[in-house]
């Protein structure tokens, strides 16, 4: 059974691998985008029922992103999630800052589960 379309962005190639695995074991379709480049062309055309988005990546931050794909985010209603091993009490802050739908933090498989089939069932 097909569950959605995750569009996963993160610099870390094994982060990419491990994550996409995971997700794909339960029935997500999962579209690779290994950096920021090339984001905002995925969001435009290959339509993702969600964007999974590391926060930390060199030359351009996932919340530095957030504003180049805001317009098609919104524009699709595109649930945005923060995918980062950094403090959680920080991405609580910039997760209200950016204006993004949650964060989830790597490593957690739980919240990975219960936080990607909750907004991948709101937004279809």
């Amino acid at each position: 059974m097909k569950r959605g379309k995750i569009l996963l962005v993160d610099d870390n190639e094994n982060d990419l691998i491990t994550t996409k695995e995971l997700l794909e074991k339960v029935g997500y379709t999962v579209i690779q985008n290994l950096g920021w480049l090339g984001v905002t062309k995925n969001v435009k055309f290959l339509n993702p029922d969600l964007i999974l988005l590391d926060v930390n990546m060199p030359a351009l931050s996932g919340d530095c992103l957030c504003n180049l794909i805001d317009k098609y985010v919104k524009e699709k209603k595109i649930p945005v999630l923060f995918y980062s091993a950094l403090d959680e009490n920080y991405l609580k802050k910039l997760t209200i800052m950016k204006g993004v739908t949650d964060y989830i933090i790597k490593g957690d498989i739980f919240q990975l589960y219960r936080k990607i089939s909750h907004y991948t069932r709101k937004s279809n």
